[in-house]
């Protein structure tokens, strides 16, 4: 209901959450978010239950819920912007509730004021049928250093210091350091490294020392050495011999590794296989 009701903003174009809100009641974007609004309350269980006429009113229950939704979700996948205040007395709507007289704000959502539906969002609503992303323009002078620093000659703006800090730890208030932790759970993550050469290359004038593109390729390599292949069971055998039995035994054999003496490994898509085998052999498995 509330991507239904987004399809119908103006793309580009700055709204207010109360008008929003009031939009989606008239046009008929319904929608629960509780069946037993008595079960939710404010202060105390009793007297604060939203429950009572006029305490589970649109503004303070779904109204809350799309604020959340546009601020935590919509927002951080990048389909619409957000104008943000500190949440203190940003709305007096739940003032009228028992025990929230003294409360500054009702959620920390309660700064949303606007939000604007941008391209990606319009393209991701389907009133587009492409989408080309914006090059971010370099606005900042850095130099990079063969200790693996680099350092601001600029001010950066916030979305270049975001890119840098998730590869960089900052020493300084323009001076950050290549960090390999960094680098490597941002690669986990899905992260591209030609992101973080780019980003480099097109604000430093001098190509990268060596020592930093050495660092930058093993750091790659690195990267792709180890991979998930599942979880898995270890199982402590009484004795070396019974692991020596099972890990003989062709059957068996397929379904553990050895890990030491009396342990085994078994992937857990085959536990049932291995038990089941296990059985024949006259060994039962316990937890």
């Amino acid at each position: 209901m509330v991507a239904d009701a987004l399809a119908e903003c103006p793309v580009g174009r700055w709204v207010l959450f109360d008008d929003f809100g009031r939009f989606m009641r008239a046009a008929g974007f319904r929608f629960g978010v509780t069946n037993d609004p008595w079960r939710l309350y404010v202060v105390d269980r009793e007297y604060g239950s939203l429950g009572f006429e006029g305490f589970h009113d649109w503004e303070i229950v779904q109204g809350r819920y799309v604020l959340c939704l546009l601020f935590e979700y919509a927002a951080t996948l990048g389909l619409v912007d957000v104008a943000y205040v500190h949440p203190d007395d940003a709305r007096l709507d739940f003032r009228r509730m028992w025990g929230a007289q003294e409360l500054a704000y009702l959620s920390r959502y309660d700064g949303l004021m606007y939000f604007r539906l941008n391209a990606l969002g319009a393209y991701c609503l389907g009133l587009t049928d492409d989408y080309e992303a914006v090059a971010q323009q370099a606005t900042a002078s850095l130099e990079v250093l063969g200790d693996r620093r680099i350092r601001a000659h600029d001010a950066l703006a916030a979305e270049e210091r975001l890119l840098l800090e998730t590869y960089a730890d900052a020493e300084a208030a323009d001076v950050w350091r290549l960090d390999g932790g960094k680098i490597l759970s941002a690669l986990e993550n899905g992260a591209d490294i030609a992101e973080l050469r780019g980003f480099l290359d097109a604000r430093d004038d001098q190509l990268l020392p060596e020592t930093v593109e050495g660092f930058l390729r093993q750091i790659e390599r690195g990267a792709t050495a180890l991979k998930v292949d599942g979880t898995a069971l270890l199982i402590e055998c009484a004795d070396a011999e019974i692991a020596a039995r099972i890990t003989a035994d062709r059957k068996l054999a397929k379904l553990c590794l050895p890990a030491g003496d009396r342990h085994l490994v078994v992937k857990t898509r085959s536990e049932a296989a291995f038990r089941k085998a296990a059985h024949a052999m006259g060994y039962g498995l316990r937890s």
